[in-house]
């Protein structure tokens, strides 16, 4: 039993004394419940919204305001939202952070139907906004994690080099900044996690097969382990995609044949000019008119570093890795472009591979473990000065 579900027996104890019937019931005046605050414990945002979540769990569950106070029991669904800086529990109001926990740790808690494990916290950031937060064991989260990232049926030696690649990443996350609301997001910002919804015995058994597993850089700290769907035929080097970036020298920049098999490993765009000048000036940057858009600096993989934007006033230059965010990473796959011709109007891009290219190349992941390749070779090709660790 973990530290943080010791409370939760403590409120169902009350709860059994006190005789809670189906529904909500108020209780006594508590003590702030006990957070959870083991090492191994993530704190990951599974929602960022104005609208309104269903709460509920099948063995009931607890909640109070985070710094203690009044606590409620019910066995039934409520409706949680948030209006200014107060989280509304049905008809219960609390101005504050509140907590909520499972009577029962087997019976998880449920987010319009969503299934999460752990202990989950509604933060009212005003505005009517507000963000949970789910409190949850570091495998746990990787369960939902797996799923989402890569493909359950893909091979046990590409699965397991996911695990121990995403558990980095989180660690190295939770070092960054205690005073934040939370280590990661549930999204492509950070990994994709979908709960216990999208578990499977196959990326389960991965990170199982790892437990305590990481990459860690010469000062014997988490990596933050950078990974891609597909490298296109040849990965990156951090300082290329990000202009500010500190990145630890433990990545590889090499020739990578394993990831052809990727369906979108190919890939063509055409867009018009207005277009990109319009989603250009969503992120700040302001151009009068585009009459051609050119590559003015590549790396040596091949991608576009610089790209050029033709205007009556000059040239624009704008990074690539910030044009291809700009323009969206579903609509300019990558800047390993191989071809572009520019018309009147319109920019045509033919490229390879999808994603930023550093570190691991999921899609050649899966061609080396198909190869015969180990998860600790798989690791070494794409982070060759990171230490594969048990922690």
């Amino acid at each position: 039993m973990r530290p943080f579900f010791f409370a939760v027996a403590a409120c169902a104890s009350v709860c059994l004394l006190t005789g809670c019937a189906t529904g909500l019931q108020a209780e006594a005046s508590l003590p702030p419940f006990a957070m959870p605050d083991s090492p191994d414990v993530l704190r990951v945002r599974v929602l960022y919204t104005k609208s309104p979540v269903r709460l509920d769990s099948t063995g009931g569950y607890q909640y109070q305001l985070k710094k203690g106070g009044k606590s409620y029991s019910s066995h039934t669904g409520t409706r949680v939202r948030a209006m200014r800086s107060t989280m509304v529990f049905g008809q219960q109001s609390f101005r504050g952070e509140v907590i909520v926990m499972p009577a029962n740790p087997t019976e998880p808690l449920r987010l319009n139907s969503r299934r999460y494990r752990g202990v989950l916290v509604f933060h009212p950031l005003g505005s009517g906004r507000y963000d949970v937060v789910e409190y949850v064991n570091m495998d746990e989260y990787l369960y939902g994690v797996l799923p989402r990232e890569v493909e359950p049926s893909w091979p046990l030696d590409a699965l397991k080099a996911q695990a121990i690649v995403s558990r980095t990443y989180a660690l190295s996350n939770k070092m960054t900044d205690a005073k934040e609301r939370f280590d990661v997001s549930d999204s492509v910002l950070d990994q994709v996690y979908g709960g216990m919804e999208v578990e499977a015995s196959e990326s389960n058994r991965a990170v199982d097969e790892t437990r305590g597993e990481a990459l860690l850089d010469s000062e014997s700290k988490p990596v933050q382990t950078f990974f891609h769907s597909s490298c296109g035929g040849h990965t990156e080097l951090p300082q290329h995609v990000w202009k500010s970036s500190n990145a630890p020298d433990v990545f590889g920049s090499i020739n990578d044949a394993f990831c052809d098999a990727d369906p979108h490993y190919k890939w063509q765009l055409t867009i018009s000019y207005g277009t990109v000048r319009a989603r250009l000036r969503r992120v700040g940057i302001h151009v009068r008119d585009i009459k051609k858009i050119s590559i003015v600096q590549k790396t040596e993989s091949g991608r576009a570093e610089i790209f050029g934007l033709q205007t009556s006033r000059g040239v624009v230059e704008v990074w690539g890795n910030r044009f291809r965010l700009a323009l969206g990473p579903e609509t300019l796959r990558s800047t390993l472009i191989i071809n572009m011709k520019t018309g009147k109007s319109t920019v045509w891009f033919e490229g390879r591979g999808w994603g930023h290219g550093v570190g691991l190349c999921q899609w050649g992941a899966r061609g080396r473990a198909l190869a015969g390749q180990s998860y600790k070779q798989i690791l070494e090709t794409y982070y060759p000065k990171a230490k594969l660790t048990k922690i």
